[in-house]
């Protein structure tokens, strides 16, 4: 099939295209071929590659899925005419965390950090475990590669890419460490009919990031003032109660998390190859598994597999970069999406308090529309029983008696304000208060109304 434009090629290492994947005018060099790894189910070319004369793309496939850090993959099988194949996978990525950290959800595959070697044996297993047979360790090789490995140069495009992702979610920082590593390891495969040999190259890369750094500069500023006025009114009593005591326990927990990072916190400097990765309690380790290379061949037969066609594959490999703009505007879409459902979250939250508050105001004013409803009835009847007593009794003696008569009809005892005014409370009250805007209340059972208000002296 012909080259497509956008897929980059491979200058002088890159031979010419045979068979039925390129074109019969291809350029050649040397006994190198250029094939192009097309998907098997959309047709889209995934990626270019020099082989040996005579191999061949067996298969090729785009993986999505639903991980910021890895959201497309790409596999490619390349065959040999002697039953050799080689597996390319583009990555495989994973997320380890410190005790605090592991509590932050995630889409990404949680699992402990390994280093290359672990790495390569692991894909060792699991590529023999599909033959019936079992991975031994024969030998350890430099990862293949035309030109000098500069692992320098490597960290630091690991560093730029995690900057990268940070960015894209919005976030002002760098990463507190970085590890990359790559190595190929040869195996034997015992348990299988037929002598087989195995060789994986794999590298492995990865940065560290404390959660706590993950925010960008306004909301630093944001938080910081927000903790500020939150341990005010925690220290001084103005939120109390079973909120502030709750607030209080989380606001101790996370100085312990805080502390427990702190005493945990890895030391500085590159992590020796083979030793366990030192992660602080809110530390987020992100790695993966990159350019992983699995040849399978018959005995006798690796050797030269391995020189010719695994080290001219993981030399001249290079992906369609529509992948990686894909994979970025992917990445783009999440982070909006993200956005979008908390704006949502935010605004459902508000509607809902602005229910609350209208529901309450609505209970508030039908209580005092009641109340006063209740006063007015009261006063009309006092007065028409006052008005009643005046026309049937002319002494004073018999006129108090009535007044105090219609008073236990009524229900009410008389309590008098702080400016000489009469005042009737419900009987139900044992106590009656009044505050500075003349509202008047009744209590009972001892209880205390609070700051601001007066209790009233019995008639």
């Amino acid at each position: 099939m012909a080259v497509p434009a956008d897929v980059p090629t491979r200058s002088a290492e890159a031979a010419s295209p045979s068979g039925g994947t390129a074109s019969a005018d291809a350029p050649r060099a040397g006994d190198l071929e250029l094939h192009t790894a097309c998907d098997a189910s959309g047709g889209q070319a995934l990626a270019q590659v020099a082989l040996p004369r005579g191999w061949r793309i067996e298969e090729a496939h785009l993986e999505r899925s639903s991980s910021f850090d890895c959201p497309i993959s790409v596999g490619v099988t390349a065959a040999g005419l002697a039953g050799e194949r080689i597996v390319y996978r583009s990555e495989l990525c994973y997320v380890d965390a410190g005790a605090v950290a592991k509590r932050i959800p995630t889409q990404t595959e949680r699992k402990a950090f390994m280093h290359v070697e672990a790495a390569c044996d692991e894909l060792a297993q699991a590529c023999a475990a599909q033959l019936g047979a079992r991975a031994e360790v024969v030998a350890e090789q430099p990862y293949p590669s035309s030109a000098a490995v500069d692992i320098e140069h490597e960290r630091a495009r690991v560093k730029r890419e995690a900057a990268n992702d940070f960015a894209i979610q919005g976030f002002s920082m760098e990463p507190s460490d970085v590890v990359y590593e790559c190595r190929m390891r040869r195996y034997r495969l015992a348990g299988v009919p037929a002598p087989t040999e195995l060789a994986v190259a794999a590298k492995v890369e990865g940065y560290v990031v404390s959660i706590g750094g993950v925010a960008g500069s306004v909301g630093k500023g944001v938080a910081a003032g927000a903790e500020a006025l939150l341990g005010a009114g925690l220290s001084s009593g103005l939120i109390g109660g079973v909120l502030g005591k709750r607030l209080r326990e989380r606001q101790a927990a996370a100085a312990a998390g805080q502390r427990a990072a702190k005493d945990q916190a890895p030391d500085q400097g590159d992590c020796p190859d083979g030793a366990p990765f030192k992660l602080g309690a809110a530390d987020l380790l992100q790695w993966r598994i990159r350019d992983s290379f699995c040849l399978v061949a018959p005995e006798g037969r690796l050797d030269e597999a391995a020189s010719t066609a695994l080290a001219s594959m993981a030399s001249t490999l290079r992906l369609n970069p529509s992948i990686a703009r894909e994979a970025c505007a992917q990445k783009q879409q999440m982070v909006l999406e993200q956005r979008q459902r908390t704006q949502m979250n935010i605004a459902q939250q508000q509607q809902q308090f602005a229910a609350w508050q209208q529901m309450h105001a609505s209970q508030q004013a039908a209580f005092d529309s009641y109340q006063q409803a209740w006063f007015e009835r009261s006063d009309r009847q006092h007065a028409a029983n006052m008005a009643a007593s005046a026309a049937n009794f002319s002494s004073a003696g018999v006129g108090t008696g009535a007044a105090s008569y219609s008073d236990a009809i009524r229900g009410v005892n008389h309590y008098t304000r702080p400016d000489g005014t009469d005042v009737e409370v419900s009987v139900m009250a044992d106590q009656a208060w009044v505050n500075g805007s003349g509202d008047v209340i009744g209590t009972r059972d001892g209880f205390e109304p609070g700051f601001g208000w007066t209790e009233l002296p019995r008639q």
